[in-house]
């Protein structure tokens, strides 16, 4: 497929799944392979899209792209209305805190060391870090007291799990914007029917099928509609 198609959400827990089962837990949050490094940030990005509906109450399809196609960020998230101008957008960078770190500084280090990647410039998406660990509630609400600015980000999100008992199904995903200020919390039930329920797609995008993922994108009317426009508008400019 050519141009930009937006993955459902379940169709990336899929693709997860699968890498998953291919290679098992261990090498799946460890292994430096593209694939596995794809889908374990998949996997994060899914959750943090059940929370984005949650608090939204709209549908978050989400492009993701390789390192060879643009190096950064990792994901754009987008959700769809009826009206073109109501759509709305969010550019994520991920990053991770993961089971065999040892102590909170290593968390912070996590997020200095993406503010210092992308230097003293702002830009013009966030990061979102998936904290996989069982000191996540403790070391994020530590992370809100030593966190002091989102810069150069636009914010700082944490995305984190909470299992039901036994441990092996996920019950919640809690996501929190650590910066700016005022903070926010959006808890997600993974068993709410609703946050799982498709909208209905706007007139102007269209579903396509690859196997058995599931994408959409712009209609070409609609883009070549918008070319028009903008051509309008320089020309009015110039």
């Amino acid at each position: 497929m050519t141009g930009i198609f937006f993955a459902h959400p379940h169709t990336l827990l899929d693709q997860v799944g699968k890498v998953l089962e291919k290679v098992g837990p261990q090498k799946f949050f460890t292994s430096s392979d593209e694939e596995v490094k794809k889908a374990r940030e998949g996997f994060a990005a899914y959750f943090f899209t059940l929370a984005l509906k949650k608090y939204t109450g709209r549908d978050w399809w989400l492009a993701q792209y390789d390192q060879a196609t643009r190096a950064y960020p990792d994901f754009d998230f987008i959700s769809f209305a009826a009206n073109p101008d109501d759509m709305k957008m969010e550019s994520v960078e991920l990053t991770g805190v993961y089971p065999h770190f040892k102590s909170f500084d290593e968390v912070l280090k996590v997020i200095e060391k993406k503010q210092k990647q992308y230097g003293t410039k702002p830009v013009k998406f966030s990061l979102l870090v998936f904290v996989n660990h069982e000191k996540s509630e403790e070391w994020i609400n530590l992370l809100r007291k030593k966190v002091s600015s989102e810069h150069p980000f636009l914010s700082i999100w944490t995305i984190h799990l909470r299992f039901k008992k036994g441990g092996k199904e996920v019950g919640k995903t809690v996501a929190q914007r650590i910066v700016p200020l005022p903070g926010l919390r959006v808890e997600a039930d993974t068993d709410n029917s609703d946050i799982h329920k498709r909208q209905p797609l706007p007139t102007y995008m269209e579903e396509c099928k690859e196997g058995e993922r599931t994408y959409v994108t712009f209609k070409t009317e609609f883009i070549n509609k918008i070319r028009i426009i903008i051509k309008n508008n320089l020309r009015r400019i110039s």
